[in-house]
């Protein structure tokens, strides 16, 4: 695959879920058993291709592949439960959006809808928010997001 810029993969990844979603409402309008086979064939298709695309390319700080998403959670610092938007998501960390000011190597409990409360560190900050890493993420919380994740891009 050609090496893309960031913007150019988000906006390819973007391209293909529409596709796929429009895929999918084929499918459930579709009688005969070919043509339904044949669709899904093309959906297991644009969800591999859709995973090459996302994942890490040389070069990219990320390690893992990330789920972009929008989800209002909260994580707790010092006792303090603060409103935050988990921006996307891989088994390895996270980026939150907050408005509170929060610096590398503070430990937080991020609140993920599926997976529960996850210790996480602050790695890094933006202007916007922090990427955090998880720390000591339970395997029941590691397979949650990983479904989450194959969810994501199989629909």
């Amino acid at each position: 695959m050609p090496d893309l810029r960031p913007d150019q993969t988000k906006t390819l990844s973007e391209g293909l879920s529409s596709i796929q979603g429009q895929a999918e409402r084929l499918l459930g309008k579709t009688s005969g058993d070919i043509i339904a086979s044949q669709v899904a064939e093309l959906l297991h298709e644009l969800a591999a291709l859709r995973l090459l695309v996302d994942l890490p390319q040389d070069g990219d700080r990320r390690r893992d592949l990330r789920e972009p998403r929008r989800d209002i959670s909260i994580f707790r610092i010092d006792g303090k439960d603060v409103d935050c938007a988990i921006e996307d998501l891989s088994i390895g960390g996270a980026y939150i959006i907050a408005d509170w000011p929060v610096k590398p190597d503070t430990e937080i409990e991020l609140n993920i809808p599926e997976a529960g409360n996850v210790a996480a560190r602050v790695v890094s900050s933006t202007e916007n928010g922090v990427h955090v890493q998880f720390d000591n993420i339970s395997d029941p919380q590691l397979i949650a997001i990983a479904n989450s994740m194959r969810a994501h891009y199989t629909k």
